[in-house]
């Protein structure tokens, strides 16, 4: 039969294990001992005659009944900092944690400038990480929200695409391939090439394209991200063929950028927790970044009209 009665250490012990799924990394969060958080879950999970975790490869997963506990109390944990004397709304107690891969770092500082000259009392940080880095990160609860270019997929994250992009081809000024209007496969039979990494699925694509051809690119370097590409094309060490957004802008004096075809899209997007509601500030700071990209034609201005563009859905 269900009690009646509630315990404020079972909904803690609750959220940390949802926060860092695992007893021993709850533990670690509330400060007690790991049969402690085991016992309280065990407890609650008793109480209200539900399955709160599933274990799947070492990990504690949260049933859908968990999530929709959780979501229902933020009331109550809103309700006890406001005792204590914390105002859960003051933007100052909650730092947003932002993370991003080296290609949308500057994008993201940029927004960060901006929102915080409209939100003063705000604190930020970012990190720099890799794509799978992010993933990690966000379910360790070490970041509120992401930024990233790959198509990533994890139960306790969800991708919110804010802009799409059409692959480029870069060069120097002045390389012969700059008197096309358009880079083809076969255009760049034996030119010297810049490439990302194997590990990035753009690599494999292009790679497929190439073969589908019958050409062979010579492959001078690989890099891990189109910052890097760029920088090599633009000193002249070969053409590249990366996501255009938001690496390059419009008026860089130093590069010729032409469409790619057979086209490919990108997706840069924002990742969340699927475990853990978006705080009021981080949704925000999405609206923030959403506008300050259609309000800035350098971030997406480049080759075409088409070559980049705000994804129309509205998620924030």
């Amino acid at each position: 039969m269900r009690n009646n009665w509630h315990s404020i250490r079972e909904y803690e012990a609750l959220r940390a294990v949802i926060t860092s799924g695992t007893t021993n990394g709850a533990a670690r969060l509330l400060g007690i001992s790991q049969p402690s958080v085991s016992r309280a879950v065990s407890q609650l999970e008793a109480r209200l005659d539900v399955v709160l975790f599933e274990r799947r490869g070492g990990r504690l997963r949260p049933t859908a009944e968990a999530l929709r506990l959780n979501a229902q109390l933020d009331r109550l944990f809103d309700a006890i900092s406001l005792i204590n004397g914390a105002d859960p709304d003051d933007p100052g107690t909650h730092p947003l944690r932002l993370a991003a891969p080296p290609s949308l770092s500057d994008l993201v500082g940029s927004c960060m400038a901006s929102f915080m000259k409209l939100h003063p009392s705000q604190p930020m940080s970012l990190e720099t990480c890799t794509s799978n880095g992010l993933v990690s990160r966000l379910v360790d609860d070490a970041v509120d929200l992401g930024f990233t270019h790959a198509d990533l997929t994890h139960s306790a994250m969800e991708l919110i695409p804010f802009q799409e992009s059409e692959a480029v081809c870069v060069m120097p000024r002045g390389h012969p391939l700059a008197v096309h209007d358009v880079i083809t496969p076969d255009l760049l039979d034996g030119q010297n090439f810049i490439s990302i990494l194997r590990r990035h699925i753009v690599r494999s694509r292009l790679d497929r394209l190439f073969s589908e051809a019958g050409v062979a690119p010579k492959r001078v370097a690989e890099v891990a991200t189109g910052l890097s590409a760029v920088t090599l094309a633009r000193a002249g060490s070969g053409v590249t063929v990366i996501c255009p957004f938001p690496v390059l802008r419009a008026d860089d004096p130093t590069l010729t950028i032409r469409p790619f075809l057979p086209r490919f899209v990108y997706r840069t997007s924002f990742a969340v927790s699927t475990v853990r509601p978006l705080t009021k500030t981080a949704r925000a700071f999405m609206r923030h970044v959403k506008m300050s990209i259609r309000s800035d034609p350098a971030w997406h201005g480049i080759v075409t009209e088409r070559s980049t563009r705000p994804v129309v859905e509205e998620r924030a």
